[in-house]
This record gives C-alpha cells, sequence and structure tokens, in this order.
C-alpha cells in the first residue's frame, strides 16, 4: 500500500480493460479517475493534476501521439510522468513514444503486476528527477562532433533542436550532437534559462533576438546568434515567451 494518495489517470477506450486497469490501481492505493478518449484528457488534466497518466495509444478523437504531444508542450503538464498502454509492440512505436516524452511503454496483454511495478517505478524515477532538479540544474551536457566527444556548457547553447531521430544542441561554434532526447533535456535544463519553443526545439532565453508574426497564426523566434537562426513558435507560446522576457 502507498502511504500517500497518489492519483493515476487511466485514459482507455475499452471499458473492460479501463475498469481492470482502474480496480487493479484502487487495490494498491491510488486514487483513479478515467477518460475515454483524447479530448476528455486534455480536459481532466487540468482539473485532475494527476500524479501519473496511463495513455492508450489507439483513441477516439486525439490520439495517445496527439495527447503525449499537447501534454509535453504545455509547461503546467510537461512534467507529468506518462506510460503508454498500447497494443502495438514493433520498436518503432516504441521509439516514437519514448522520444516523443513518454517514461515507459507497456504492450497489450499486460499482467497486473508488470504494470503495478511499472507504474511505481515510473512515479519513483519522477520523483528522484524532480528532487535532483531542485538541488542542481544540469550545467554541462556530453555531445559529440565528428569522433570526439565534450562536455559542453549550457550556458554557450544557442537552441536544442530535433531531426529525424537525433538531438542537436546549437551554438556559435557549430551544432553538436547529443545522445538525450529533447524530452530528457527539457526535463534536466533549468527552466529558468531554457523554454520549450516547439515540439522540436528548446531556445536559450537569453539568446533571443525578437519574436515577430510569420503567418496568419504562426509566429518565429530569431536568435542572436551568427546565423540568426529561425525558430517556429506557437501564438501560445509566443504570448508565454513575451512574458517571460518581458517583451
Amino acid at each position: 500500500m502507498n502511504d500517500q494518495k497518489r492519483t493515476v489517470l487511466v485514459v482507455e477506450d475499452d471499458a473492460l480493460i479501463s475498469d481492470i486497469v482502474a480496480k487493479n490501481l484502487k487495490l494498491e492505493g491510488f486514487l483513479v479517475e478515467t477518460a475515454r478518449d483524447g479530448e476528455e484528457c486534455l480536459r481532466k488534466v487540468k482539473v485532475v493534476n494527476p500524479d501519473l497518466i496511463l495513455l492508450d495509444v489507439i483513441l477516439p478523437k486525439l490520439d495517445g501521439w496527439e495527447v503525449l504531444t499537447n501534454l509535453r508542450e504545455d509547461p503546467r503538464e510537461k512534467d507529468i510522468p506518462i506510460i503508454m498502454l498500447t497494443a502495438l509492440s514493433d520498436e518503432r512505436s516504441k521509439v516514437q513514444g519514448l522520444r516523443g516524452g513518454a517514461d515507459d511503454y507497456v504492450t497489450k496483454p499486460f499482467s497486473a503486476l508488470e504494470l503495478m511495478a511499472r507504474v511505481e517505478a515510473v512515479l519513483e524515477r519522477s520523483k528522484r528527477k524532480a528532487r535532483l532538479s531542485l538541488e542542481s540544474p544540469r550545467s554541462q551536457i556530453p555531445v559529440s562532433k565528428g569522433d570526439k566527444i565534450y562536455l559542453l556548457n549550457v550556458d554557450d547553447i544557442n537552441f536544442i533542436n530535433i531531426r529525424r531521430e537525433y538531438t542537436y544542441a546549437h551554438t556559435d561554434d557549430g551544432r553538436f550532437l547529443t545522445n538525450r532526447s529533447l524530452a530528457q533535456l527539457e526535463k534536466t535544463l533549468d527552466q529558468s534559462k531554457f523554454f520549450r519553443a516547439h515540439r522540436g526545439y528548446i531556445i536559450n532565453l537569453r539568446k533571443v533576438k525578437e519574436i515577430a508574426k510569420a503567418g496568419n497564426s504562426s509566429y518565429e523566434i530569431t536568435m542572436n546568434d551568427p546565423a540568426n537562426s529561425k525558430i517556429p513558435v506557437s501564438r501560445r507560446h509566443s504570448t508565454e515567451l513575451r512574458k517571460l522576457l518581458d517583451i
């Protein structure tokens, strides 16, 4: 039994699976909320503020990938641990989920024992990461260029982006390959200095030159680097970014 009542949001359109998972979670001392589609999940997250989300991939209205992206792009919800539940067992689907910011991936059919063990493990990792993040924001990250490996000072980074399956840190001296996903870097970098401007970009707030409208509903950040790099940003994130930068 858990000493504290933690809330798990189960997002599953199959009523039988949802009921079985909810029952097992309650037996382990969790509070349980449920959602049957992606849109209901996004609404309930704002009300419930769950400690963890069990998220099915195949959902009505918004699928699990879209829900995952929406949650990871929202500064208020991006740190909620998420375990993907799906019948898709191929490696590409697992990589897609983990690269997108999922904390774990469980394929159906699964046993209640396995699921509970994964829930506890993810919650423990999340608690440990939060503690470490508060104690010491990361000041260097390991990167590589060619066959050489470096420790890069994060203050030298202009922005970080993902291209295909690779994540790159860009500085005035060029780009460097990292072995971490964008979601992993977002959790370890100092959030007072770095901002997730787009699903594919993290920017150094001190290296922003300007924010300008690029279309009817799109905006663009110009970075203060030798290339005056252009970073796409949504209207919502551009408004939040202006507030952070007081511009």
